[in-house]
């Protein structure tokens, strides 16, 4: 029974891992410009 519960909990964790891991897609940030208005992508 111990290691049934140790398997699924072992499971679960594993699963919410992979669903944060896979959420963390980066996007380049957009910014911009308080002056004219224009969105350009700053260099990294």
């Amino acid at each position: 029974m111990r290691k049934l519960v140790a398997l699924s909990f072992m499971t679960l964790l594993v699963i919410s891992l992979t669903a944060c891991a896979g959420s963390n897609v980066k996007q380049a940030a957009r910014v911009k410009c308080p002056a004219c208005g224009y969105e350009f992508v700053p260099p990294q």
